[in-house]
């Protein structure tokens, strides 16, 4: 009996313990509902965050695109203008050029032209002075001489006369005579000596205003000599800008590829033009250089040495004519 109760007692505990464990179950699986309930509330919060931020994600890929092209638009656009501006611009400077070089032209050929022109004037007055001055002198050179003449010849009829009087012993008539000629041939004498000093006053006069001519003639000579050298030097200066312009739209691989095959062949004489042209050489520069690629002549060999030689130097043989520095 004994038995009996205490496996009843322990039936009775055991059923206690197991209630227990039925309450504890419910309540776990109670908590394990609403832990998952909330999960669940926890997860469609999220997913309507996520969906949320996908929908904004996706605008703000729709406004980068849209203000991506818009930028791509602009640049295109930015870019088209500064081209076009660029262009203007340099037609622009080049009209601006053309238009300096034309005025510095023409100015220079108007006052080449006036100075050749007033040149030329004071040439003729100089010539016409010169020729006045010629005539002057050999007029004045005809009067000395036929003043000697009448000179010479008013001293022999006074000598004459005062021989023939001394002959005729009559001392009183002799002197009468004498004092009034040799007073006339006085005053004549004064008299040409000052038409002498008139002529060479005014002879003098006339050489110095030539002198003044000839100097202003060439002050006007080295005023054109400057201009000449001016004009020279803008054309200079101008053809210089002309072949810097021409020479930055070269393609740099063909001049390589000339050089190139100027240096592996040494065909000077075929390369050289090309080479000038590409790279805007003066003429004076391309003078040079075949000045310079004539200059070296080849030294002949003979025999074997002259094939050796030959093939040894073949890959120099421009550098053996040109020397670089």
């Amino acid at each position: 009996m004994e038995l009996v109760a205490a496996q009843e007692a322990a039936l009775k505990e055991a059923q206690r313990e197991a209630a227990l464990a039925s309450v504890e179950r419910d309540r776990a699986i109670r908590a394990l509902q609403g832990s998952v309930r909330n999960h669940e509330t926890e997860l469609a919060a999220r997913s309507v965050a996520l969906m949320d931020a996908e929908e904004r994600i996706k605008d703000m890929a729709t406004k980068l695109e849209s203000l991506r092209a818009l930028l791509v638009s602009e640049k295109e656009a930015w870019q088209t203008t500064i081209l076009n501006v660029e262009e203007k611009w340099r037609i622009k400077c080049e009209e601006l050029e053309a238009q300096v070089n034309k005025a510095a032209t023409a100015g220079l050929d108007e006052g080449l032209k006036s100075l050749q022109m007033t040149y030329e004037k004071l040439k003729e007055e100089h010539e016409a002075f010169q020729d006045m001055a010629k005539s002057m002198i050999e007029e004045k050179d005809k009067e000395i001489t036929r003043l000697l003449d009448d000179n010479s010849n008013l001293r022999k009829s006074l000598l004459a006369k005062h021989q023939a009087e001394k002959d005729s012993n009559q001392a009183s008539k002799k002197q009468d005579t004498t004092v009034p000629v040799v007073a006339a041939a006085e005053q004549q004498i004064l008299l040409l000596a000052r038409q002498q000093a008139q002529r060479e006053e005014e002879l003098a006069r006339c050489q110095r205003h030539i002198q003044a001519l000839q100097d202003e003639i060439d002050e006007l000579k080295r005023e054109n000599q400057l201009h000449m050298q001016q004009e020279t030097a803008l054309k200079d200066e101008f053809r210089n800008m002309e072949r810097e312009r021409k020479r930055d739209g070269v393609d740099m691989t063909y001049v390589k590829n000339v050089i190139l095959k100027l240096l592996e062949t040494g065909e000077v004489e075929a390369l050289l033009p090309v080479i000038g042209t590409l790279l805007q050489f003066s003429p004076e520069e391309i003078r040079k250089c075949q000045e310079t690629y004539n200059s070296a002549p080849d030294v002949p060999l003979s025999g074997a040495a002259a094939v050796v030689d030959a093939a040894a130097s073949a890959p120099r043989s421009l550098f053996s004519r040109f020397t670089f520095s």
